[in-house]
């Protein structure tokens, strides 16, 4: 099966602390993607050459409570929150099936950039996971350009680390669909390591992001 990694989530509590902080750390300005309207949340992009870096908050201009952007407003600081892999959705999600796991689409998702264009891409999401943010959910472009490709670079993607309780369940899951990576037996962690100008970056989940449950 032909899944590849596709972004980082890195949830922050406001997007103008969350891209002042990847300036000073990257040394590159986000370019600022949109707003997710219903979930509560907005986002800037960087991209990591084969991948890129979604910094996501919540949107002051919605109404984001019982949302997304609520439980990312009530974090202390940001962190690590999730992945997305990219692939064919009908076949991940009945391989999913088949693992005995319950999954939410393809569903098409939009938004429109500052440019008022409109990007246009399908999700899935694998439900009732305990794995939480470890477990990515699925992203289809559809005829959308990638946003890898679109948007300031701010390095290259090194590695991904995941920790888990359940380690051997939760790589046996993500080999069955394509994506071999080394996860961990430890407490609930992510970890992207990042080679920039300014020299390696790791971004980490915290104890809160760690906790929170995209769906």
């Amino acid at each position: 099966m032909d899944t590849r990694i596709d972004h980082f989530m890195y949830a922050v509590p406001s997007l103008d602390e969350g891209m002042a902080w990847a300036r000073d750390t990257f040394g590159v300005e986000p370019a600022y993607g949109g707003a997710h309207v219903g979930l509560g949340t907005c986002n800037a992009l960087l991209s990591l050459g084969t991948n890129y870096l979604e910094i996501i908050a919540p949107d002051p201009a919605q109404d984001f409570a019982g949302t997304l952007g609520e439980k990312f407003a009530n974090l202390s600081t940001g962190g690590m929150v999730t992945w997305a892999a990219e692939g064919d959705l009908n076949a991940i999600a009945a391989m999913l099936q088949d693992l005995g796991m319950q999954t939410l689409g393809p569903n098409r998702t939009e938004r429109k950039t500052a440019d008022d264009d409109l990007l246009v891409w399908d999700l899935l999401f694998p439900l009732g996971s305990s794995e939480d943010g470890r477990m990515p959910f699925f992203i289809d472009w559809l005829a959308c350009a990638n946003p890898r490709d679109t948007n300031p670079v701010a390095g290259e993607f090194r590695a991904l680390t995941i920790a888990s309780p359940t380690a051997e369940d939760l790589a046996a899951k993500l080999t069955s669909i394509g994506l071999e990576l080394a996860i961990e037996n430890g407490r609930p962690a992510i970890t992207v390591a990042i080679d920039t100008p300014r020299g390696p970056v790791e971004l980490m989940s915290t104890e809160e992001t760690a906790r929170i449950r995209m769906r």
